[in-house]
């Protein structure tokens, strides 16, 4: 009888003495923090990057129910504690010192037999821009990156007082809208500057010209700088060091201006502002003087034999510009259609749709050099709305041309398919994607396709024809619906 009753208490004592065995037999500390590579576990350290993954070494940390980064609580693995080591990772939603200065920079593990806690300090990377951007009234940028916490001032290269108005940082950090600074911006760096680090990236973004609504505007006309960051311009340069007027933003990668008076010779046009400068790839009233080569046709002189005339027409001209095509720079061919034009109507037809016919002049000085780099460009004048119906470029011989070469249809490259710019704009047409054709071009009823001219020497004539036809199926085209000024036709570098 004695020994069932021993044997029930030798069971109860082993029970007691596994279990003083298992728990702790003192409470929780904290010694140090290592990373978890067994390669670097001499390596301990008091700061950390939320998201990191940790080692936390102590004494008597089984039994471990919370684990706080900050009093930001984190998931951890019961399997990966013991009474000496616990592994966890950081949350990345953390609270850093770069956030608030009142985090409490501490680890605290709270285990079934105590708490201990560890001064840690939980900081960010350096801030990181990878890009910026201007908006359209030029006084505000827009700094895209990571990492913006802790922000402490950002600078510009500015003259006088180089530092931010004002700035606003997204609630993740990920970008920052700053009022810029006044004054004129020199080439240097835009820096952030926060807790843990400071960031640069290239000021001024550069202002870059693309092109002009009009090349040869008159006096008292308005033009259209397309390009980026156009921001803040404060001066629009003409030729003779003349400055435009009633500068209008329209957005950051385009404005307008009006053309003033006293122009007498062609030069570049150039921009001021709060970037800098920049100077347009063009020249700027070239009509005044017609360089050659390259001027093909100006029309100011109907019968001239040289750039400034034609041979002939079916459309109209006019030495002056006539009340349906204002303001142009002096004498203007137009293509009047006259009578209906069906779906597939054969191009050069005499007096409908009619064909502006130019002199032989020569494009280029050097015949071997490539056409890659150069373009076919002059001003165009839309009477009424243009939706169907193209311009094809014809070169041969006067009523003896023998190949189409380009086709110009702005209207189906913008939006709403209807193209009618207010005033004279620049038509720009590569001559890389003129066709080189040859045979009886008058036979086509919609525009031919074939290899580019390599070479200006590949083109057989130097001599063009301008003509409007209707190349598309279907709509018919109803009579005096086209109404199409040119003027200034020329051969330049570039685009």
């Amino acid at each position: 009888m004695l020994h069932k009753i021993i044997l029930p208490l030798i069971l109860v004592a082993a029970l007691i003495q596994f279990g003083c065995k298992k728990n702790s037999s003192g409470p929780p500390q904290i010694t140090s923090v290592r990373l978890i590579d067994s390669a670097k576990r001499d390596s301990v350290f008091n700061k950390a990057v939320p998201g990191t993954e940790i080692v936390i070494q102590g004494n008597n940390l089984d039994g471990a129910t919370q684990i706080f980064f900050n009093d930001t609580a984190a998931y951890f693995n019961p399997v990966y504690v013991t009474g000496s080591h616990i592994i966890v990772t950081i949350p990345s939603s953390a609270p850093t010192a770069a956030a608030s200065s009142s985090v409490p920079s501490q680890i605290r593990v709270v285990t079934d037999h105590g708490i201990a806690t560890y001064s840690f300090t939980l900081y960010l990377p350096p801030p990181v821009i990878t890009g910026i951007a201007l908006d359209n009234t030029g006084t505000m940028v827009v700094i895209s990156g990571a990492n913006f916490q802790g922000i402490k001032k950002i600078t510009f290269p500015v003259t006088g007082n180089d530092t931010a108005l004002a700035y606003t940082v997204n609630k993740n950090y990920t970008q920052i809208s700053a009022v810029i600074p006044p004054g004129t911006a020199f080439t240097d760096s835009l820096r952030v500057y926060a807790t843990y680090g400071v960031s640069a990236f290239a000021y001024p973004p550069a202002m870059i010209i693309k092109s002009v609504s009009n090349e040869n505007a008159i006096a008292g006309t308005t033009i259209t700088f397309n390009g980026t960051n156009l921001v803040g311009i404060s001066k629009v340069i003409f030729p003779g060091g003349l400055e435009g007027a009633d500068i209008q933003n329209i957005s950051v990668n385009q404005f307008s201006v009006t053309v003033p008076a006293g122009i007498t010779a062609p030069d570049s046009l150039r921009i001021e502002g709060v970037l800098g400068k920049a100077t347009a790839p063009q020249p700027f009233d070239t009509y005044l003087t017609h360089p050659s080569p390259g001027y093909l046709c100006s029309f100011d002189d109907q019968w001239a034999s040289n750039n400034q005339g034609f041979v002939g027409w079916t459309g109209g001209y006019a030495a002056a510009p006539p009340a349906d095509y204002p303001n142009a720079s002096g004498g203007v061919a137009f293509l009047d259609q006259g009578s209906p034009m069906p779906g597939n109507s054969k191009p050069g037809t005499q007096g409908n749709p009619g064909f502006v016919q130019l002199n032989p002049f020569p494009w280029v000085s050097n015949p071997s050099a490539s056409v890659a780099d150069y373009s076919l460009k002059f001003e165009v004048y839309v009477a009424k709305p243009w939706s169907a119906g193209e311009i094809w470029v014809l070169m041969g011989d006067w009523y003896a041309w023998k190949g189409f070469m380009a086709r110009y249809a702005p209207w189906s490259d913008v939006e709403g398919g209807t193209f009618q710019p207010t005033g004279w704009v620049t038509a720009t047409i590569p001559l890389k994607n003129f066709v080189s054709f040859s045979g009886n071009g008058w036979d086509f009823t919609s525009f031919p396709t074939g290899p580019s001219a390599v070479k200006f020497s590949d083109f057989t004539s130097t001599q063009l024809c301008f003509t409007i036809t209707n190349d598309q199926a279907s709509p018919d085209i109803p009579a005096s619906t086209l109404k199409i000024g040119v003027d200034n036709i020329r051969i330049v570098k570039g685009q």
